[in-house]
Protein backbone atom coordinates (compact mmCIF):
# COMPACT_ATOMS: atom_id res chain seq x y z
CA UNK A 1 0.00 0.00 0.00
CA UNK A 2 2.35 2.19 1.15
CA UNK A 3 5.32 1.62 -1.29
CA UNK A 4 3.79 3.79 -4.21
CA UNK A 5 3.78 6.96 -1.34
CA UNK A 6 6.04 9.19 -1.56
CA UNK A 7 5.34 11.00 1.78
CA UNK A 8 2.85 9.48 4.47
CA UNK A 9 2.09 9.13 8.26
CA UNK A 10 1.31 5.64 9.46
CA UNK A 11 -0.34 6.39 12.71
CA UNK A 12 -0.14 2.75 14.93
CA UNK A 13 -2.88 2.47 17.68
CA UNK A 14 -0.84 0.57 20.45
CA UNK A 15 -0.54 0.03 24.21
CA UNK A 16 -0.23 4.29 23.38
CA UNK A 17 -0.01 6.06 19.79
CA UNK A 18 2.11 6.29 17.41
CA UNK A 19 3.23 7.77 13.91
CA UNK A 20 5.77 6.14 11.55
CA UNK A 21 6.68 9.91 9.29
CA UNK A 22 7.84 9.53 5.80
CA UNK A 23 8.30 12.38 3.94
CA UNK A 24 9.78 12.64 0.19
CA UNK A 25 10.67 8.86 0.21
CA UNK A 26 12.72 9.60 3.44
CA UNK A 27 11.97 8.40 7.12
CA UNK A 28 11.82 11.65 9.66
CA UNK A 29 13.10 10.75 12.97
CA UNK A 30 13.54 14.40 14.17
CA UNK A 31 16.39 15.97 16.03
CA UNK A 32 16.23 14.19 19.07
CA UNK A 33 14.59 10.97 17.04
CA UNK A 34 10.91 11.32 19.40
CA UNK A 35 9.89 12.08 15.89
CA UNK A 36 5.68 10.49 15.45
CA UNK A 37 4.87 10.79 19.50
CA UNK A 38 1.88 12.22 18.41
CA UNK A 39 0.02 10.35 21.31
CA UNK A 40 1.10 13.08 23.97
CA UNK A 41 -0.35 15.92 21.52
CA UNK A 42 -2.86 17.77 24.01
CA UNK A 43 -6.28 17.70 22.25
CA UNK A 44 -8.54 18.66 24.90
CA UNK A 45 -7.32 20.82 27.78
CA UNK A 46 -8.03 19.72 30.90
CA UNK A 47 -8.87 16.18 29.53
CA UNK A 48 -8.20 12.98 31.10
CA UNK A 49 -4.97 12.38 32.69
CA UNK A 50 -2.05 10.88 31.16
CA UNK A 51 1.21 9.54 32.74
CA UNK A 52 3.55 11.83 30.78
CA UNK A 53 2.01 14.56 33.06
CA UNK A 54 -0.34 16.31 30.66
CA UNK A 55 -4.31 16.48 30.81
CA UNK A 56 -5.95 15.56 27.52
CA UNK A 57 -3.03 13.65 25.68
CA UNK A 58 -4.82 11.94 21.68
CA UNK A 59 -3.39 8.67 23.35
CA UNK A 60 -5.53 9.17 25.99
CA UNK A 61 -8.24 8.66 23.95
CA UNK A 62 -6.98 6.91 20.52
CA UNK A 63 -5.22 3.87 22.07
CA UNK A 64 -5.73 0.32 23.50
CA UNK A 65 -5.04 1.37 26.61
CA UNK A 66 -8.67 3.94 26.41
CA UNK A 67 -10.57 1.26 24.22
CA UNK A 68 -9.89 -0.93 27.66
CA UNK A 69 -10.65 1.14 30.38
CA UNK A 70 -13.28 2.79 28.54
CA UNK A 71 -14.97 -1.04 27.55
CA UNK A 72 -14.18 -2.45 31.45
CA UNK A 73 -11.15 -4.79 30.56
CA UNK A 74 -7.99 -4.91 32.77
CA UNK A 75 -5.35 -2.65 30.92
CA UNK A 76 -2.45 -4.88 32.64
CA UNK A 77 -3.32 -7.86 31.27
CA UNK A 78 -6.36 -7.23 28.23
CA UNK A 79 -5.09 -8.03 24.63
CA UNK A 80 -6.19 -6.82 21.70
CA UNK A 81 -8.76 -9.57 20.45
CA UNK A 82 -10.18 -8.97 24.14
CA UNK A 83 -12.07 -6.26 22.29
CA UNK A 84 -13.87 -8.78 20.18
CA UNK A 85 -15.93 -9.94 23.21
CA UNK A 86 -17.04 -7.03 24.25
CA UNK A 87 -20.56 -5.62 23.65
CA UNK A 88 -20.36 -4.00 20.05
CA UNK A 89 -22.66 -1.07 21.20
CA UNK A 90 -20.14 -0.16 24.51
CA UNK A 91 -17.45 -0.68 21.75
CA UNK A 92 -19.09 1.91 19.52
CA UNK A 93 -19.74 4.15 22.75
CA UNK A 94 -16.00 4.27 22.94
CA UNK A 95 -15.34 4.91 19.15
CA UNK A 96 -17.85 8.33 19.59
CA UNK A 97 -15.60 9.34 22.25
CA UNK A 98 -12.26 8.63 19.64
CA UNK A 99 -13.47 10.21 16.78
CA UNK A 100 -13.25 14.04 17.70
CA UNK A 101 -9.31 13.65 18.97
CA UNK A 102 -8.68 11.55 15.97
CA UNK A 103 -9.97 14.04 13.53
CA UNK A 104 -7.82 16.75 15.61
CA UNK A 105 -5.12 14.42 15.18
CA UNK A 106 -5.02 14.02 11.85
CA UNK A 107 -6.10 17.73 10.66
CA UNK A 108 -2.49 18.26 12.77
CA UNK A 109 -0.59 15.86 10.99
CA UNK A 110 -1.87 16.62 7.53
CA UNK A 111 -1.05 20.66 7.71
CA UNK A 112 2.04 19.89 9.20
CA UNK A 113 3.47 17.58 7.14
CA UNK A 114 1.37 18.13 3.98
CA UNK A 115 1.79 14.05 3.25
CA UNK A 116 -0.32 11.88 0.45
CA UNK A 117 -2.01 10.17 2.57
CA UNK A 118 -2.20 8.93 6.40
CA UNK A 119 -2.16 5.28 7.04
CA UNK A 120 -3.60 4.00 10.42
CA UNK A 121 -3.11 0.73 11.94
CA UNK A 122 -1.36 -1.52 14.32
CA UNK A 123 -2.59 -3.62 17.30
CA UNK A 124 -6.50 -3.07 16.97
CA UNK A 125 -7.82 -5.87 15.65
CA UNK A 126 -8.81 -4.95 11.90
CA UNK A 127 -12.29 -5.56 11.84
CA UNK A 128 -12.53 -3.15 15.05
CA UNK A 129 -10.09 -0.56 13.15
CA UNK A 130 -12.16 -1.01 10.18
CA UNK A 131 -15.52 0.83 12.40
CA UNK A 132 -13.40 3.31 13.20
CA UNK A 133 -12.08 4.31 9.96
CA UNK A 134 -15.66 4.14 8.51
CA UNK A 135 -16.69 6.43 11.23
CA UNK A 136 -14.05 9.16 11.05
CA UNK A 137 -15.18 11.04 7.68
CA UNK A 138 -15.79 13.78 7.57
CA UNK A 139 -12.28 15.04 8.13
CA UNK A 140 -11.92 18.41 8.74
CA UNK A 141 -10.28 20.27 6.00
CA UNK A 142 -6.38 20.29 5.64
CA UNK A 143 -3.95 22.51 3.59
CA UNK A 144 -4.43 18.68 1.46
CA UNK A 145 -7.54 19.47 0.74
CA UNK A 146 -6.97 22.05 -1.98
CA UNK A 147 -5.51 19.65 -4.34
CA UNK A 148 -6.75 16.15 -3.18
CA UNK A 149 -5.69 13.31 -5.98
CA UNK A 150 -6.22 10.41 -3.98
CA UNK A 151 -7.97 8.65 -0.58
CA UNK A 152 -6.84 10.51 2.86
CA UNK A 153 -6.71 7.90 4.81
CA UNK A 154 -5.84 4.13 4.22
CA UNK A 155 -5.56 1.13 6.73
CA UNK A 156 -2.66 -0.49 7.29
CA UNK A 157 -2.16 -3.83 5.63
CA UNK A 158 0.41 -5.28 8.39
CA UNK A 159 -1.59 -5.15 11.66
CA UNK A 160 0.55 -5.93 15.12
CA UNK A 161 3.80 -6.50 12.73
CA UNK A 162 3.97 -3.21 11.49
CA UNK A 163 6.35 -2.17 14.45
CA UNK A 164 8.68 -4.72 14.03
CA UNK A 165 8.89 -4.57 10.13
CA UNK A 166 9.73 -0.77 10.23
CA UNK A 167 12.54 -1.52 12.62
CA UNK A 168 13.80 -4.30 11.04
CA UNK A 169 13.63 -2.43 7.72
CA UNK A 170 15.59 1.20 9.28
CA UNK A 171 19.38 -0.36 8.65
CA UNK A 172 17.96 -1.66 5.01
CA UNK A 173 16.78 1.63 4.40
CA UNK A 174 19.58 3.69 5.43
CA UNK A 175 21.77 1.42 4.02
CA UNK A 176 20.36 1.62 0.28
CA UNK A 177 18.62 4.99 0.65
CA UNK A 178 21.50 7.31 1.61
CA UNK A 179 20.48 11.05 2.15
CA UNK A 180 22.73 12.66 -0.58
CA UNK A 181 22.25 16.19 0.22
CA UNK A 182 24.38 15.42 4.01
CA UNK A 183 27.41 14.67 1.19
CA UNK A 184 27.03 18.11 -0.22
CA UNK A 185 26.94 20.19 2.93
Amino acid sequence: MARHLNSFIYLYIGTGLGAGIIMDGHVYSGHAHNAGEVGHVVVEPGGRECYCGNHGCLERYVSLQAAYEFCGLDPMSALPEDLLQVDPALFDRWIDTVLTPLRQGINMLECIFDAESVIIGGMMPAVLLDKIIQRLPPLYQSVRGRYLTGTRLKTGMTGSDTAALGAAALPIFDEFNPQFQVLMK
